[in-house]
């Protein structure tokens, strides 16, 4: 297999799914697999996650790459969500946004930033990274493998070096990135999102709470809208919002490092993941819990080295977060996992039993040539020495019916909609 090849079969951002879900070279009968829809948002989506107070889903959900691709049009810009766990990501930004902009509204609000314009540190301000500032149109997810351009994104900024990711020193000297970090995460948001609309208003907010006095609380100004207010919904949850929301970088970036040690990533594969911009510092410490949750699974490293080699894109690193979450989820209910093996880019876990388990954030997967092929690739694995012939397949979204009814007729067991997420 040719370098390019080899790249585009990577799994991150669907870049696996990418190929999985496109035609094969015309060796076999084209009538044998089936087209990839054009799936309807009315459908296919949850009514609070198809509209919502501040924006709605458009109709058309293209599936080529086995992610639903979503446009969000929204009362702040217009937001580009590749894959149902960035849909409900940005909509719950939307709603965050909407909210800090009420709060800002309010008279205890202008009277807390009337009281920081005073203070001494006032002028420190002013040079706190303003993430609003770095807009950019850039490609994201999986519009890189599609070798198309992508849709303009409005509103989100690829972050610098520090946007949201380190606390500058003027930040460290008032501590509005704690303030911030609190505020983030008591609304159920990541604080080091890329949102450059979200940034800004969070910024305000902590500024007004730290230096002004403004008594902010996610009890008096809760996040509306259809989502919880945890950044994640694995069984991560609650130490991924603790170490987020008390943490500052330095540290939380450190606590990472020894997390991805002790699983078994090498030094340098460690630090390749650390200084990826793909993924927010939030991100990064989900990955890393998710596989600490993988308690004695061998092989992480290499799930480790793939995350850091492949991933470019915000929606590259959610699919690793997601997918992480998900073999957790298998580990830990039922099906004991003993080690990873990477196969054509994508992880396939066995179990202690033997069995061998393809565990994917995948929101439509279709019966293509490419997925017949890699099916093969699985089942003569099965047969290897030391497997049990046993193939489960699980998926975070929907399977197509052909998909379902090909696996099945081979004895492979499926479960889809593991993860739903906004899906109805």
């Amino acid at each position: 297999m040719n370098r390019t090849a080899s790249s585009c079969l990577s799994i991150f951002a669907g870049g696996v799914l990418t190929v999985l879900a496109q035609p094969q070279a015309p060796s076999t009968d084209a009538n044998s697999f089936e087209e990839v829809p054009e799936l309807k948002a009315s459908e296919i989506l949850k009514p609070e996650y198809l509209k919502g107070s501040h924006y709605t889903v458009r109709e058309n959900v293209a599936t080529g790459s086995g992610v639903n691709q979503f446009v969000i049009d929204s009362d702040f810009g217009v937001f580009d969500a590749d894959g149902d766990a960035m849909l409900v990501r940005r909509e719950k930004e939307i709603y965050a946004i909407a909210d800090l902009t009420e709060v800002s509204r309010t008279d205890q609000f202008k009277d807390s930033l009337a009281n920081a314009s005073k203070g001494t540190f006032n002028a420190a301000k002013k040079i706190v990274t303003d993430p609003g500032e770095t807009l950019s149109n850039v490609p994201k997810g999986i519009s890189k493998f599609m070798n198309k351009a992508s849709n303009s994104i409005k509103n989100i900024g690829k972050k610098k070096e520090d946007d949201g990711q380190q606390d500058s020193s003027a930040e460290k000297m008032t501590g509005v990135a704690k303030s911030k970090r609190k505020i983030a995460v008591s609304m159920g948001i990541d604080p080091y999102s890329t949102n450059s609309v979200l940034q800004k208003q969070l910024e305000d907010v902590a500024w007004a709470s730290w230096a002004g006095g403004f008594a902010f609380s996610a009890a008096t100004f809760p996040i509306s809208g259809p989502v919880g207010a945890g950044l994640t919904v694995t069984n991560v949850s609650d130490s991924l919002n603790k170490a987020v929301a008390e943490k500052p970088p330095t540290d939380l970036k450190a606590m990472n490092r020894e997390n991805l040690r002790k699983i078994g990533a090498s030094g340098p594969d460690t630090e390749r993941l650390l200084n990826n911009t793909a993924f927010t510092l939030t991100d990064e410490t989900a990955l890393a819990l998710n596989l600490k949750t993988l308690d004695g699974v061998a092989s992480r490293g290499a799930f480790v080295r793939a995350a850091a080699e492949k991933s470019d894109t915000e929606s590259d690193a959610l699919f690793c977060v997601q997918t992480s979450a998900l073999m957790g989820q298998i580990h830990t209910s039922g099906h004991p996992l003993a080690h990873i093996v990477m196969m054509e880019g994508l992880p396939v876990c066995v179990a202690k039993d033997g069995t061998l388990i393809i565990a994917l954030q995948w929101d439509y997967a279709a019966w293509t040539a490419r997925a017949a092929a890699f099916i093969d690739e699985v089942q003569k694995m099965a047969n290897e020495p030391g497997h049990n012939k046993h193939i489960l397949v699980v998926i975070s979204g929907q399977m197509s019916p052909r998909f379902k009814q090909e696996l099945q007729s081979r004895g492979i067991a499926t479960q889809d909609r593991m993860n739903p997420g906004p899906l109805q």
